[in-house]
């Protein structure tokens, strides 16, 4: 879209969040330009087992001033700036959204991505299972026009004024948006700076010309950079501590890898199959990783079509043993009535995971502290019912379902007193 020169035509900014030299003077964001692919393949026959299952911590990467002021550093935007704790954050992925309630700042957010209502649904569909965490996402402002969820305006962000931008520049520049270098930076000297790591989620190379400066976290490395923004470090690691303790507690009882199921995730819309490889790196298999699975699709000779889907026939070769829907979570009654349909095929009863009823909804990869938790829940019963007490079934398919509270793999007053501040 074309500049809005009477955007740009007032103060830079109202001095409450700056750049560190770093970033605009280093020329990262004249450096983006360029394509990265980050998609999934089903091509690797290795179940990881690495980036690691135990995630060991790292220091926040936090430095304050004498004045107050404090900085935090993280590729691909360097070191950014911050003369107060951001009070307007623009959350443009359920990852950086969830990170912002779950540690305190729910209120700071002015607006997200995409479809509204899709992602509202993304996030909220845990936090009814919370007492007093809640995510009022239906009057959130959005920087994708209703007329193309896929596109950006870059007028919106200036109507939502935020403090701070949870979006990659180097995504900006990519393809994907094709930003120019000057749309890109405007934002940030004339609204809030860029504070977003895209490119981790599945480890893909950005854009060439951020290659050099461009760094891959973890997930939970990366909720520890956000949370550096906010200045919550201690609710951080308090989260932490409750994750390493759930994912400690699911490897200790996971059977042999030669007894575990062999698992497909797929996407699908009329008996056709989308497959994805979570066994790829990246913080977007977060939920999936700690479990060692294989993927059924890398152990089979069935054919994909073209466009690299499967058919049904092909499911009745590849034969796994559960199926998980991608982002099943927030389809609500659309993935019921998909299940329905997939479960009646013909060929229903040739397909393991279908015969058994295994076919579940999954979450979304691009996840936050208390969707981790969740989702991490979540598999291990749909994974390991005998180990870990059975998937309890769909509910009203608009939250996440009741689970006894002897079958809960962790503890939901510990999470709703982090989010209220009480460590």
């Amino acid at each position: 879209m074309a500049d809005n020169d009477d955007c740009r035509s007032g103060p830079t900014r109202r001095d409450y969040v700056k750049f560190g030299g770093t970033v605009l003077g280093g020329g990262l964001l004249a450096g983006c330009a360029g394509g990265g692919s980050d998609a999934t393949t089903t091509t690797s026959d290795a179940v990881s087992t690495t980036e690691t299952d135990t995630e060991e911590a790292t220091e926040t990467p936090d430095t304050e001033t004498s004045d107050g002021s404090y900085s935090v550093s993280m590729a691909p935007v360097g070191e950014v700036e911050f003369d107060a704790v951001p009070e307007r954050a623009l959350t443009y992925y359920p990852v950086s959204a969830d990170a912002a309630v779950a540690f305190g700042h729910g209120d700071a957010i002015t607006g997200i991505g995409y479809d509204k209502e899709l992602f509202g649904n993304t996030v909220d569909y845990y936090y009814d299972a919370l007492d007093g965490v809640e995510f009022e996402w239906e009057e959130l402002g959005r920087v994708t026009p209703a007329s193309n969820p896929n596109a950006l305006d870059r007028e919106l962000f200036y109507e939502l004024d935020s403090d701070v931008h949870f979006l990659d520049p180097c995504l900006l520049r990519s393809p994907s948006f094709d930003w120019t270098e000057d749309e890109v930076a405007s934002i940030a000297a004339d609204v809030g700076p860029w504070f977003g790591n895209y490119y981790s989620r599945t480890n893909a190379d950005p854009p060439e010309p951020c290659r050099d400066r461009y760094e891959h976290y973890t997930l939970w490395e990366y909720l520890g950079h956000i949370a550096a923004v906010f200045r919550e470090e201690e609710r951080y690691r308090a989260f932490r501590s409750l994750r390493d303790d759930l994912v400690a507690r699911i490897r200790a009882d996971l059977p042999p890898a030669s007894e575990r199921p062999s698992l497909a995730v797929v996407a699908d819309t009329g008996g056709t199959f989308w497959p994805y490889d979570f066994t790829g790196d990246g913080y977007l298999w977060a939920h999936l990783r700690p479990f060692g699975m294989q993927n059924a699709f890398a152990a089979t000779d069935a054919q994909t079509g073209s466009d690299g889907s499967y058919d049904y026939e092909a499911m009745v070769e590849t034969a796994p043993d559960v199926v998980l829907r991608y982002w099943g979570t927030a389809l609500g009654d659309s993935f019921r009535s998909n299940r329905e349909e997939v479960l009646s095929n013909p060929l229903a009863d040739e397909v393991p995971a279908f015969r058994d009823g295994r076919y579940y909804p999954s979450g979304n990869g691009m996840q936050g502290p208390i969707m981790n938790l969740f989702q991490l829940e979540m598999t291990a019963k749909q994974l390991f019912p005998e180990r870990f007490g059975a998937w309890p079934g769909y509910g009203d398919g608009e939250s996440y379902p009741e689970i006894p509270e002897a079958e809960r793999l962790f503890d939901r007053e510990r999470v709703t007193d982090i989010v209220a501040g009480e460590f």
